[in-house]
């Protein structure tokens, strides 16, 4: 019986084309820490103070999962993208209990 190297190289090369998809999908996500400082329903968008002081703007989607009650003064943790038109878009957004 000859040997196929394509028989194992296949599944192999799918191995390692879905590692790599999913390795850069991770390396396209940020995340930050902070507080809450308001919250514009409207446009789905949030601002966070975060740890140097400034302001950094998130929105969300209906794909956003979020944890927790999204409201001014909360500690958030938030795992997002910087989309193409440079808006941070939320992910994951993980409400701290306090």
């Amino acid at each position: 019986m000859p040997f196929r190297a394509s028989k194992i190289a296949v599944p192999i090369l799918k191995t390692l084309v879905l590692a790599a998809t999913l390795a850069a999908q991770s390396d396209r996500s940020r995340t930050a820490t902070g507080t809450v400082s308001r919250i514009q329903s409207s446009d789905r968008s949030f601002a966070v103070a975060v740890g140097d002081g400034s302001q950094a703007r998130f929105v969300w989607t209906s794909d956003t999962k979020i944890s927790g009650v999204l409201a001014p003064g909360a500690h958030v943790t938030i795992r997002y993208e910087v989309a193409a038109d440079g808006r941070n878009v939320g992910q994951q957004i993980s409400v701290s209990r306090s």
